[in-house]
């Protein structure tokens, strides 16, 4: 990963220096980079050089961290703390907050477009995954459920909608993304594969919310205090523990039917399965 974190760094120092790609690097600091570990596992588990996904990983890595920027406004989750720091509307202001995460939604289309690593064919179904999934058929969509949605209004159908988008948006990008660079044609298979990965770590998010504390997770837990509609608005903390390890013993026989070999993958979900 310190390959990947120089290609951050090399990205950064190659923007216009100003308040706002300042605000970018301050943003992007910290973060444990698990959406672009499934790219490089994925990547590896099909003999292709982690590098091959740099760039894709580093646009993936912009849109999740533009997310969280918006997410801790006061106007969404009003969080204080991201990253085990000031959220950056806190460590700047509001208004450059807004502006750094927009910028990051543009900088994660101009990576794509203008690397050197992917043909343009490659490039078009990236970017077409990537505004997909980021969009009303994902992440936004998925937000927009959970700010109009508490936990009185959030049944088993609705949680799974919620979470099957606002995170399981990302995570089918970051199982997309390898099977485009590898130009192989298994849409559906990567697509529900980043569908299990995203539900069991949002169900993870929910119980950790209320069994882990605001240090150990590096960031505000404040579902609780916004009354948002989560697993644990459905199911005790033990019911949810149970659906977690479940879901990790469904998510390990789906693999069985992947054409690519799972054992890095499966070494990075064992991580996840341990948070």
């Amino acid at each position: 990963m310190n390959n990947f974190e120089k290609h951050i760094s090399d990205y950064f120092a190659s923007l216009r220096s100003c308040q706002i790609s300042e605000a970018e690097r301050y943003a992007m600091d910290g973060g444990k980079r698990f959406r672009p570990r499934i790219i490089f596992a994925i990547l590896k588990g099909m003999n292709i050089p982690e590098e091959k996904g740099y760039d894709a990983a580093l646009a993936l890595e912009l849109i999740q961290t533009f997310s969280l920027i918006h997410d801790d406004l006061p106007c969404m989750d009003n969080d204080d703390m991201r990253r085990g720091k000031p959220s950056l509307h806190k460590a700047f202001r509001e208004d450059i907050a807004l502006l750094a995460g927009d910028e990051m939604l543009n900088d994660a289309y101009r990576v794509i477009s203008e690397s050197k690593t992917y043909d343009d064919s490659v490039k078009v179904k990236l970017m077409a995954s990537l505004s997909r999934y980021v969009g009303l058929d994902g992440m936004i969509y998925g937000q927009l459920l959970d700010v109009t949605n508490d936990s009185s209004t959030v049944d088993v159908e609705k949680l799974f909608e919620i979470q099957d988008n606002k995170t399981g948006g990302l995570f089918k990008i970051s199982c997309l993304f390898p099977m485009h660079i590898a130009k192989l044609d298994r849409e559906d298979y990567f697509t529900k594969l980043g569908s299990m990965i995203g539900q069991i770590f949002q169900n993870q998010d929910d119980l950790f919310d209320i069994i882990k504390t605001e240090a150990e997770m590096g960031k505000n837990l404040s579902d609780a205090k916004n009354d948002k509609g989560s697993a644990l608005s459905i199911y005790t903390v033990e019911e949810l523990k149970k659906i977690i390890d479940d879901e990790f013993d469904e998510l390990d026989k789906y693999l069985e039917a992947a054409d690519f070999d799972t054992s890095y993958l499966k070494e990075l979900l064992l991580k996840l399965k341990e948070r």
